[in-house]
C-alpha cells in the first residue's frame, strides 16, 4: 500500500488473477510391446519417425505387436503428442560397484544400454586416480600447504617505538599479505606463540608489517615469524602452486581432498571454491578440519580422490577419467560416462555406513557384466493384457495425459482395468478395441456383451470401438486386420484441434483404414450403439471408413449423464483447467475480495468455452453458473481452510438423431411424414 506523504496523486499497479489457460485434450499413453526401447516407463513421442527411431518398426507377431499400428495410425489421423509405454520380460545386464566402507555396500550400478544377454559380454575395470596429480604432472602427486618460517634479526623490534607492527626478518619471501602468523620468541615450534596477526604488507626485503602492532617491551631478536598452524575448525587453506597451474581445474568445485600430514588420519573435505595467485592459491573447504595440523616441518598435504572407469566389449576398452561421485564436481559420473554400451547411476539406496573416500573400490581385473535377459514379448504380452495394473499406475505422474490405450487388447479383465484406472484419476478417458470377430459368426452378440462387461461405475470414462481395420502395413505392404483404438485416438486429437474438445469424435474419417472387418447396416447398428458400443462403417458411395459413434461405455440407462464421450472429455477439459490455473489461489486470504476474483476469473473462461460453442444457451447466463457465497462457505467451512465454489454449465450434446419433420402443406391442413 502507498504511503502518503504529500498532497498529490500516487499511482499503484494491480495484478489480477491469471486467466484460465485451456489444457491440451489429446496427449494419449499407448501400452504394449515393442522391438526395443525403454521398458516399463512412459517416454514421449511426437512423431512416428521418432517412434521407429526409439521403438522399432512393426512386428510379426499377433496379438503381441498391435502397438506399432496404432501409434502408426494415431499420427496418421491427426495425433501429435503421445507417452509409449512399453512392457517387456527382457532384462538389462548389470553390475554394482562396491564402496570402501566397512559394509562394503554397492555405491554405482553399471547397467548395459541394451537389454538382452548381449550385455553380459561389456566388462569393466575401476582405477582410482586423481585429477590434481595428473594436472600438477611431474610436480608430485598433491600439493603441500602452504608454510613459511623466517628468523627475527637480531636487532629485533625496538623497545619503544611508534611503530611496533613492522618484524624485521633475515628473508621476507613467501609471506602472503593476508596470511595469518605468529610471532615467537623462539625456533622452537613447540613453545606457544607471543603475538598472532595478519601479514598486511612486505615492504623490501627483509621487513613483515602486521594488521596489529606487537604489544609489551620484547625484542622478539632471533625469534620467529611463521605461518601459524591449521586449527580444527578451519575451511580456508592456502597452498603452494606451481605458476602454470589453475586451482579451479586442478581441483574443481565437488572434488573430494584429503588433508593429511602423513600417512595416518587424513580428514575428507569437499571442495567449496578455490582462487589461485602466482605461486600459491587458497582452497574453501565444505567444513572445518577435524583436528589441528601443524604446519612446522613437513607441512599438511592437499590431494584429490578421482576414479577411471574403463569400459569393453570385445573391442578396445574406453577410458572415462577422473571421475567423480559428486554431482557438483564437472565429471560427475552418471553425467560424464557418455558411453554407447552403458549407463552409470548411484546406487538406490546410499548406504548405510558409507566411507569417508566415496569412490568406488578398485576393480582391477576385467569384470563382465551380468543377468542379462531377452524380451519375451508374449509372455510380456500376457502379463500386461491379464492385469495391467502395474503399467497403468506408472502414468500417474504424468498429469498431461487425457487418453489411454492398450492396442488390441480385448480381454474384459485388461479393459475393465482401463476404465476402472481412468474412473478413480478423474482426469483421462480409456479407448477400447472390440475383440476380434469369432470366424463364422454373423450375429454381433459377442461385442454387446463385450461392452456390456466395461460400464465401470458409469460414469463415461470408457469407449468401444467395432469392427476392426483393414490396412496395408507400410513394411510389408499387406493388408492385415488392426484394432481401431490408434486411429480412433488420432481422430480425437485431430476433431479437438479442428472443432474443439466439445464437438463429438465421430463422423470423421480414419485415415489409412482401407476397409472394416465387417461391414454393418443401419439395423445392426441400432442394437450396438444402444449398448455403448461405437460402430465404424463405410457408406454406399464412399471407401474410407468413418467413426460412426460417439457413446461411452456408460450405462444410459443407469446414467444418462456420461452416455456421450465429447461431454465427458469437456467436463475433463473444463476441470483441469480450472484446477491448474488457480492455484495461485491456495493461502490466500479466504475473504469476499478472493471470491470476487475467482468468479471473474472462472466465469470468463466459461464465457469464452460458451463462445466457442461447447456450453448451451442464448447467453452465458444460460450456459453456466459460478456461485460463491456464504451459504457455502459458512464461517465453520472457513474456519477449516475451506472455500468451496459451485459451478453449474449446460453442455452442448451431440446432435445424434436428426428428425425431419416434413408434410403436404394444403393450406391449414398438413400431411406430415417423420424421418
Amino acid at each position: 500500500m502507498t504511503q502518503a506523504g504529500y498532497p498529490g496523486v500516487y499511482i499503484e499497479e494491480f495484478t489480477p488473477g491469471s486467466p484460465i489457460a485451456g489444457i491440451s485434450t489429446s496427449t494419449v499413453a499407448f501400452l504394449g510391446t515393442a522391438k526395443r526401447g525403454p521398458s516399463n516407463r512412459p517416454t514421449r513421442i511426437n512423431s512416428w519417425d521418432a517412434f521407429k527411431a526409439e521403438f522399432g518398426d512393426f512386428l510379426a507377431e499377433r496379438p503381441a505387436g498391435y502397438l506399432a499400428p496404432a501409434v502408426y495410425g494415431f499420427f496418421l489421423n491427426g495425433g501429435q503428442d503421445c507417452f509409449i509405454l512399453r512392457a517387456s520380460t527382457a532384462g538389462y545386464s548389470s553390475l554394482e560397484l562396491q564402496g570402501q566402507g566397512a559394509k562394503s555396500e554397492p555405491v554405482l550400478d553399471i547397467e548395459a544400454v541394451e537389454e538382452g544377454v548381449g550385455g553380459d559380454a561389456i566388462e569393466v575395470e575401476v582405477r582410482h586416480s586423481s585429477l590434481l596429480a595428473d594436472v600438477l604432472a611431474g610436480a608430485g602427486p598433491d600439493l603441500a600447504v602452504h608454510h613459511v618460517a623466517r628468523k627475527v634479526s637480531a636487532v629485533g623490534l625496538p623497545v619503544v617505538a611508534a611503530d611496533r607492527a613492522t618484524i624485521p626478518v633475515v628473508n621476507n619471501a613467501g609471506f602472503l599479505v593476508g596470511e595469518q602468523v605468529w610471532l615467537d620468541d623462539s625456533e622452537d615450534p613447540h613453545v606457544a606463540p607471543r603475538h598472532e596477526s595478519t601479514v598486511a604488507g612486505t615492504p623490501d626485503n627483509d621487513k613483515v608489517v602486521l594488521a596489529d602492532p606487537v604489544l609489551g617491551a620484547a625484542t622478539y631478536a632471533n625469534g620467529t615469524l611463521r605461518s601459524v598452524d591449521l586449527p580444527p575448525g578451519r575451511r580456508d587453506l592456502l597452498v603452494e602452486l606451481p605458476d602454470d597451474v589453475r586451482l579451479d581445474r586442478a581441483l574443481p568445485r565437488g572434488a573430494t581432498v584429503t588433508i593429511s600430514k602423513g600417512p595416518a588420519n587424513p580428514d575428507y573435505r569437499t571442495v567449496e571454491s578455490t582462487t589461485t595467485h602466482s605461486g600459491w592459491g587458497s582452497i574453501t573447504l565444505d567444513r572445518g578440519l577435524s583436528r589441528k595440523f601443524v604446519t612446522t616441518g613437513a607441512p599438511p598435504r592437499v590431494a584429490s580422490l578421482e576414479f577411471d572407469l574403463i569400459v569393453r566389449k570385445g573391442g578396445l576398452p574406453v577410458t572415462y577419467d577422473h571421475l567423480s561421485m559428486n554431482p557438483e564436481h564437472p565429471n560427475y559420473s552418471e553425467s560424464a560416462v557418455t558411453s554407447n554400451l552403458i549407463t552409470v547411476r548411484e546406487h538406490v539406496p546410499p548406504p548405510e555406513a558409507p566411507a569417508d573416500d566415496p569412490r568406488p573400490k578398485q576393480v582391477q581385473v576385467w569384470t563382465r557384466l551380468i543377468d542379462g535377459k531377452d524380451d519375451d514379448r508374449p509372455v510380456a504380452w500376457s502379463d500386461l493384457t491379464n492385469d495391467p495394473t502395474d503399467e497403468l499406475t506408472r502414468l500417474d505422474p504424468y498429469g498431461e495425459i487425457d487418453i489411454v490405450c492398450i492396442p488390441g487388447a480385448t480381454s474384459r479383465e485388461a479393459q475393465a482395468a482401463l476404465v476402472t484406472y481412468c474412473e478413480q484419476k478423474k482426469d483421462r478417458v480409456a479407448i477400447l478395441d472390440s475383440a476380434p470377430i469369432p470366424r463364422g459368426d454373423s450375429t454381433n452378440n459377442e461385442v454387446i456383451a463385450q461392452a456390456n462387461g466395461v460400464h465401470g461405475e458409469n460414469l463415461g470414462f470408457g469407449a468401444l470401438y467395432y469392427p476392426w481395420i483393414r490396412a496395408r502395413n507400410p513394411l510389408t505392404r499387406r493388408l492385415e486386420l488392426w484394432p481401431p483404438s490408434g486411429h480412433v485416438a488420432g481422430v480425437y486429437a485431430r476433431t479437438d484441434a479442428t472443432d474443439g474438445v466439445h464437438t463429438a469424435p465421430a463422423n470423421a474419417t480414419l485415415n489409412g483404414a482401407l476397409g472394416l472387418e465387417r461391414l454393418l447396416s443401419n439395423a445392426q447398428q441400432a442394437p450396438l450403439n444402444g449398448a455403448g458400443v461405437n460402430v465404424l462403417r463405410v457408406f454406399p458411395g464412399q471407401a474410407t471408413p468413418l467413426v460412426w459413434g460417439a457413446r461411452t461405455t456408460a450405462d444410459s440407462k443407469r446414467n444418462a449423464n456420461w452416455q456421450y464421450v465429447n461431454i465427458r472429455r469437456l467436463f475433463i477439459y473444463l476441470e483441469k483447467s480450472i484446477e491448474e490455473s488457480i492455484q495461485w489461489a491456495v493461502f490466500q486470504p479466504n475473504n469476499l475480495a478472493l471470491w470476487q476474483e475467482l468468479r471473474r476469473t472462472i466465469g470468463d473462461f466459461l464465457t469464452k468455452a460458451w463462445r466457442d460453442g461447447a456450453l448451451f444457451g442464448a447467453t452465458a447466463r444460460d450456459a453456466f453458473y459460478v456461485r460463491i457465497d456464504e451459504v457455502l462457505n459458512p464461517e465453520s467451512e472457513r474456519a477449516l481452510g475451506r472455500l468451496v465454489i459451485e459451478i453449474g454449465v449446460k453442455p452442448t450434446y451431440p446432435a445424434e438423431f436428426i428428425v425431419i419433420r416434413i408434410g403436404i402443406w394444403q393450406g391449414g391442413s398438413e400431411i406430415s411424414e417423420s424421418q
